[in-house]
């Protein structure tokens, strides 16, 4: 008796298991016949379907492929059948109603979705049932007008509902309203809303959504002091559009409302340096300093402050002698009031850059690294930061081995960051401007692997070049004085580097030609003579076409027309030259991505 019910019930289970699977496999051939419009198959299947399992869905199916079909008596029939059955499925209206539109019949339809809007019961979960219904009949409208009337007799709120459906019609300041009318209710909800207009801040093309949504931030922010969340919205508007010095104003107005430490206007100063625009940077750092010396973020900000100005010398935007030496007065002057520690290592690094290549003064840019090294806890990074400026001061000094062996702690040190690999660096291109290439060159070869693009890519390059301009005792001599013109650049003695440079190219014995060309065209860019740099690396497209530089020459106009003179056009067209014509260019993956990048504004 126990045995006979045992496999009774394994009978049952094996049974109801294939079963499952033929009615998985039935409605899997529904759908395949529904979207490939073999209307007549997918009516029966769905019909089927919905008799066994009573899921709405597939109802719903079924009476679109009678629709398509045209048998509107028979889909009218079932419909009306189905409501006597579930009188309290409202949905039931809405197919009916969609029933007599596609019949013309628009008075019958507007009264069956008007029956639905009046029963549906005035709890969440049937006012979202009824809109998601309309929506799936693309009947916008009336899903809209089922949230609204949803809102107003209950306490709920439809607001990310109501925006959907206002993103689906392209109602872009409606859903725009809906929003920000969430986030005065909540900012937790800030970064979500945020998330869903970046979409739509990426693809304005002709500005027309961003000028919306300013325009309706400002509008709220003059009518309310209530909350700072509109503020706090037009301030990531402003970033999106990189346009931080409006941001900058906005992010004042907020922290000065609720007293903040200035902790997001740091935030701000440093995506705006990041961008280079370095005026707002120090609008902000100098914002934070002005709150005073005992607010958490002052010493931040004066150090900050500091890392702008030296990027400004940098980049050429700071360049007379008397402004470099009013900078070294204020660097001085706030590392002496703050003190020297972890906190102003980077600023002593900076200093001591300035005093030795720009203003002469290596001996006292030396000191000042050598105590920095000396401070109790400095932690390792910055440790090995000071000794790479040192080795550098060194070598401006021509103290060669005294360099050496300062390169030779920082890499010793740090094995295991990209900061051994730089101070190793540093080491063979030491050699290298000492011609001893052997040396040299085995120690980029070495440096090919590293994981760090910059320092793998000019180990790639010096390899290569000492491989090919060591042969014979002419082209060796060229490459001596070539090296010697990298090392007077190095020491920012660029006219001479600019005088080695011309005789190269007009020795006619000279196969450095096109390499001299590069190291020029760097020189310019340094210089902030863009076209002429430009001038210098057409010059290898055109004359070296067949040497390996051509690459490089192509990438490095791209990002001059990219980053310096700010010509996207032009900047496009030589990503896209490269990835076209040198394919096998270690520079073709950041080409892609930064024309990528381009074309997507």
């Amino acid at each position: 008796m126990t045995k006979t019910i045992a496999l009774f019930i394994i009978s049952l289970i094996i049974f109801s298991q294939v079963s499952a699977q033929n009615m998985s496999d039935n409605i899997r051939l529904a759908y395949k016949y529904y979207q490939e419009k073999e209307y007549e198959k997918a009516e029966i299947l769905f019909g089927e379907i919905y008799k066994k399992t009573k899921v709405k869905i597939y109802f719903t199916y079924y009476t679109n492929c009678l629709i398509e079909l045209s048998k509107f008596d028979l889909a009218e029939k079932q419909i009306k059948k189905e409501l006597r059955k579930h009188k309290e499925d409202i949905t039931f209206y809405v197919d009916l109603g969609y029933l007599y539109k596609k019949q013309n019949k628009l008075d019958l339809a507007e009264k069956q979705f008007n029956i639905a809007i009046k029963k549906v019961s005035y709890n969440r979960r049937s006012i979202i049932t009824l809109a998601n219904t309309f929506i799936n009949r693309r009947e916008y409208e009336l899903a809209e007008k089922t949230y609204l009337e949803g809102q107003k007799k209950t306490s709920e709120d439809f607001n990310m509902e109501l925006a959907n459906i206002y993103a689906i019609q392209r109602k872009h300041e409606l859903m725009i309203k809906q929003y920000l009318d969430m986030i005065a209710v909540s900012t937790k909800k800030l970064g979500s809303i945020q998330n869903r207009l970046q979409f739509y801040i990426n693809n304005d093309v002709n500005k027309e959504f961003s000028n919306l949504l300013k325009t309706e931030l400002i509008k709220r922010i003059q009518k309310t002091t209530k909350t700072t969340s509109y503020n706090q919205m037009l301030v990531w508007l402003f970033m999106q559009q990189k346009e931080f010095s409006k941001a900058l104003i906005q992010a004042k107005a907020i922290d000065k409302r609720i007293n903040a430490p200035g902790k997001k206007i740091i935030e701000l100063a440093k995506t705006a340096i990041s961008n280079k625009d370095y005026n707002t940077a120090l609008d902000a750092y100098q914002y934070v300093i002005e709150k005073g010396r005992n607010r958490p973020f002052y010493i931040e900000a004066k150090t900050g402050k500091l890392d702008v100005l030296y990027m400004q010398v940098l980049d050429g935007e700071i360049k007379t002698q008397e402004q470099i030496a009013e900078l070294e007065l204020e660097f001085t002057t706030t590392i002496k009031s703050l003190g020297l520690g972890r906190s102003t290592i980077k600023s002593v690094i900076g200093l001591a850059h300035l005093q030795a290549f720009y203003l002469n003064k290596p001996e006292e840019g030396r000191k000042l690294l050598q105590d920095a090294i000396k401070v109790q806890g400095i932690p390792p990074l910055l440790e090995a930061l000071c000794k790479i400026e040192l080795g550098d001061i060194l070598l401006y000094e021509n103290d060669l081995w005294q360099a050496v062996l300062i390169y030779g702690q920082a890499e010793k040190d740090n094995k295991e960051n990209y900061l051994g690999d730089i101070a190793k660096l540093r080491k063979a291109k030491l050699a290298y401007y000492a011609n001893n290439f052997q040396w040299a060159k085995a120690q980029f070869d070495a440096l090919k692997a590293s994981t760090s693009k910059p320092v793998a890519n000019d180990a790639i390059f010096y390899s290569i070049l000492i491989e090919q301009n060591t042969k014979d005792d002419s082209i060796h001599l060229a490459l001596n004085k070539y090296a010697n013109a990298e090392l007077k650049v190095f020491q920012n003695k660029k006219d001479s580097a600019h005088l080695i440079l011309d005789s190269l190219i007009t020795d006619k014995t000279s196969q450095l030609v096109d390499e001299s060309y590069l190291l020029k065209a760097e020189i310019f860019v340094q210089e902030k003579k863009y076209n002429k740099a430009i001038e210098y690396l057409k010059k290898i497209i055109t004359e070296y076409s067949y040497e390996i530089l051509t690459d490089i020459a192509v990438f490095r106009i791209a990002q001059i027309y990219d980053t310096k003179i700010n010509d996207k056009e032009n900047a496009a067209e030589y990503y896209k030259k490269l990835m076209i014509e040198y394919p096998e260019s270690i520079y073709v993956a950041e080409s892609r991505e930064l024309f990528r990048k381009i074309r997507e504004k």
